[in-house]
């Protein structure tokens, strides 16, 4: 038996009675019964995790298009593909580029003008295979730096364009806008795992769910400054706190994190606590997304997967989690500074790295600051695909949607609205008086494809932190000179019009759905 049970139960029985004492009138709030219900059905749920998942084009290759080698590179790299020599059989996530025999061994068929219906030159064929880890594998056929063709499916048939796997962009939680990548605990450095209890719970592993030293040692410090400084969390408790309670400071609150901590710690393993804790604490912010967790903040500060982190950029993330505004590597990178080397200071105290990893730590510099990303236009687009979900009765909470949205095409739209409004704001001087006093220009961009009709852009305003009104779905304008085109079309499609048709310019009335309509010119007169 362990040596230490009666000392936690003896533990357990004297903070529970002194903060009960502590809670006094306010006793009557904490109620385990009334917990139980509501914590374990969440708990059972895996709700602490759900969330709503909306999912971009993953990268498109289409016939006639130039090609890049180096893009394709990047894509590869940055979608974490293993690149293989020609002929080696390729798996989920691998991709290989095929000379003129292999590539039509993958075919099926040989290369000719029949059999593909391209145009093709004299110069040598060369072919990218790629299979995708959710999607069918894919193959583009290039000549003079330019694609040809593009297959898809298994086996390989032509089709309009060539892939990569839908990408992550956006994920929602109870209306929330958040970045989250959730990983296996497996999938998280050991170097990041021991940053985390080091700095913030370096008992975890051992405690069930309260450390009572940690504990006393809050409690005896807000008694000294008469203030609630200081509280004593473990990584369990901060879990609890801020996914079952409100973030309020009161010795109620205080004894409820307290029974859900240990209750929580009675039901899930110790890889389980951590795994969710490292995939939901908050890590700072993206616009109008929070970004939560290890993996999501691995990508947002330093541009790669949380299995390529080192000893250094683990404690950074570790640093981040107290305060992520004040330990911002870009906005504050002294408090950074300070904060990540407090980190390694406590990882060689318990011996977790060595005084060289430690050294080499201080010295590492901070991320640079990454590129803007399309959180300021996105949430308009999945404002509009949520509407349509509740349209057609479609729950979206804790669901994967898969989007048409194009993330290049939109972080392009988003900057040419940003620039247009700006040239027009400052040629104007009632404009920029207006802009000062906190009237903007706003406007709106949609795009479609025409091939098949999906809609790959979406602006609905300047920024959606400062008006969530949708100008590209809610917006009702006069159409004006636009539908002359469509009006011609229709003419000239399904009546007797040609371009050379003579119409009389008078007056006449059109009857639809019972109600009348008598077009006029501008001016009131006919000709």
């Amino acid at each position: 038996m362990n040596s230490s049970l009666p000392r936690r139960i003896q533990s357990t029985i004297t903070v529970a009675s002194f903060l009960l004492v502590l809670v006094g009138q306010q006793s009557h709030a904490f109620n385990p019964f009334n917990l139980k219900n509501e914590f374990d059905e969440k708990l059972s749920a895996q709700r602490l995790l759900a969330s709503t998942k909306y999912f971009a084009l993953g990268e498109r290759f289409k016939p006639g298009e130039a090609w890049n080698e180096k893009k394709i590179f990047g894509i590869l790299k940055k979608n974490n593909f293993r690149i293989r020599n020609d002929g080696q059989m390729l798996l989920a996530e691998d991709a290989a580029q095929l000379n003129k025999a292999n590539c039509e061994s993958n075919l099926g068929f040989p290369m000719t003008n029949e059999s593909l219906q391209l145009i093709l030159g004299s110069s040598d064929i060369v072919c990218w295979k790629w299979i995708n880890k959710k999607t069918s594998p894919q193959l583009v056929i290039i000549q003079d730096d330019i694609i040809l063709g593009t297959f898809s499916g298994n086996p390989l048939k032509k089709s309009m364009e060539a892939a990569f796997d839908p990408v992550l962009v956006a994920q929602f939680k109870n209306n929330e806008p958040l970045i989250q990548d959730e990983r296996k605990l497996s999938d998280i450095p050991v170097a990041c795992l021991n940053a985390v209890m080091a700095i913030e719970d370096n008992d975890f592993l051992d405690h069930s769910g309260v450390s009572y030293a940690g504990l006393a040692r809050a409690v005896l410090k807000n008694i000294m400054t008469l203030r609630k400084t200081q509280g004593g969390s473990t990584i369990t408790q901060q879990l609890v706190k801020n996914y079952f309670l409100t973030p309020e400071k009161s010795f109620s609150r205080k004894a409820k994190e307290l029974y859900m901590a240990i209750r929580l710690e009675s039901q899930w393993t110790k890889d389980e606590i951590l795994e969710t804790y490292l995939n939901i604490i908050y890590m700072g912010q993206s616009g109008v997304f929070q970004v939560r967790g290890f993996p999501a903040a691995s990508q947002y500060y330093f541009g790669k997967s949380i299995e390529q982190l080192n000893v250094a950029e683990c404690a950074l993330l570790a640093a981040i989690i107290n305060n992520p505004l004040v330990n911002n590597p870009w906005k504050k990178p002294e408090h950074a500074t300070d904060r990540r080397a407090l980190v390694l200071k406590k990882m060689l105290e318990l011996q977790l790295i060595s005084a060289e990893q430690k050294t080499e730590g201080l010295a590492f510099p901070l991320p640079p600051a990454n590129e803007s990303r399309a959180s300021e236009t996105a949430p308009y687009f999945f404002e509009a695909v949520r509407n349509q979900a509740q349209e057609l009765g479609i729950g979206i909470e804790g669901k994967s949607l898969y989007t048409t949205l194009d993330v290049a095409l939109q972080n392009a739209a988003q900057t040419a609205l940003a620039e247009g409004i700006y040239k027009v704001t400052y040629s104007r001087e009632k404009l920029k008086t207006q802009k000062k006093g906190g009237v903007e220009l706003q406007g709106s961009i949609l795009s479609t494809e025409n091939k098949t009709g999906r809609v790959n852009v979406f602006v609905g305003g300047q920024n959606y932190k400062t008006t969530q009104y949708n100008r590209a779905l809610n917006s009702r304008r006069q159409i004006g000179s636009l539908v002359k085109p469509f009006i011609y079309l229709s003419g000239l499609m399904y009546a007797d019009f040609t371009p050379t048709t003579m119409l009389q310019d008078e007056p006449f009335t059109w009857e639809y759905d019972k109600k009348k309509w008598s077009p006029i010119n501008y001016d009131k007169k006919f000709r």
